[in-house]
């Protein structure tokens, strides 16, 4: 079996596993008003503070600001990028997002946070996967790093003390999203994740934590250029973060990130700045080849 057949094997298991279709009926219009209320905010809190002129790339992906995105339009939208969405239930294990993203599908959370998360929520959601993802997507620098993180995550292996800490800073997440979760509870939990990352930084830093650690400094919390651009999904589906990143430290970006883990709990303390598109991906080579040795 060729590499190229098997790795097709790999990602129809990964989808046929994972993805679900989006029962866009099940919406309620709290749901929609709950998008409109984020999209419109976060229009108007990104205004001239992101790599792409948002407004338009929200269009350009199949979106709108006033309605929940349905996935047949998402993918009408990317078929000029040659990318395309699947909907998922919540987190999937790092693994199996590197391999669908070098593959240029991206995996698209079908639930949507409640109103009192509105600013901020640390599972992945609609909001989340859609309006911050989707829109950086309309540019093609954006697409060839994002491919590339991609194939290099995809060729990592977990370890064991990988996986527990994802397991236990997944659990920790939901049970945060969770209105009801008692503080009890949620403080077993935070004590959970930190025996997970005092047993994971008992040893060298593994290649695929790394990569998970390049990936949340650029994918989900990057900035960009002169002007320090927005493009990290998470600051472009949280208003509350996009309000006040400019107030936080901004560090140029280097490969040592991957030396800075991170909490999915809360706001970010520091923000890396690529200084354009080359030097994020001249990183991502140097990055490669550090795993490599």
């Amino acid at each position: 079996m060729t590499t190229q057949s098997l790795q097709s094997q790999q990602i129809g298991a990964a989808i046929a596993r994972y993805s679900v279709s989006q029962d866009y009926g099940s919406y309620t219009e709290s749901d929609h008003e709950t998008w409109q209320t984020a999209a419109q905010e976060l229009a108007s809190v990104l205004i001239d503070q992101t790599a792409v002129d948002y407004v338009r790339a929200v269009d350009e992906t199949g979106m709108s600001l006033t309605r929940i995105p349905r996935l047949e339009d998402i993918n009408r939208a990317l078929q000029k990028y040659a990318w395309e969405a699947i909907v998922v239930e919540g987190f999937i294990p790092p693994d199996v997002f590197m391999l669908l993203q070098a593959n240029q599908i991206l995996p698209i959370t079908r639930s949507i946070r409640s109103k009192e998360q509105l600013g901020y929520t640390p599972v992945p959601d609609i909001i989340h996967e859609a309006a911050g993802h989707l829109p950086m997507l309309h540019n093609s620098g954006y697409r060839r790093f994002l491919k590339r993180l991609g194939e290099i995550g995809a060729n990592v292996q977990l370890t064991q003390a990988d996986m527990s800490l994802y397991e236990r800073q997944k659990q920790l997440a939901e049970l945060l999203a969770d209105d009801d979760t008692s503080a009890t509870v949620i403080r077993e939990a935070e004590q959970s994740v930190r025996q997970a990352v005092v047993a994971a930084n008992s040893g060298p830093i593994s290649a695929a934590r790394k990569v998970a650690r390049f990936h949340w400094w650029t994918v989900e919390y990057g900035l960009i250029g002169p002007n320090h651009d927005i493009f990290g999904a998470g600051l472009l589906s949280s208003v509350a973060e996009a309000r006040a990143y400019q107030e936080t430290p901004h560090l140029r970006l280097s490969i040592d990130c991957c030396n800075r883990g991170f909490d999915i709990d809360h706001a970010q303390p520091i923000y890396y700045v690529a200084e354009s598109w080359e030097h994020l991906l001249s990183e991502l080579e140097q990055l490669e080849t550090l795993i490599s040795n």
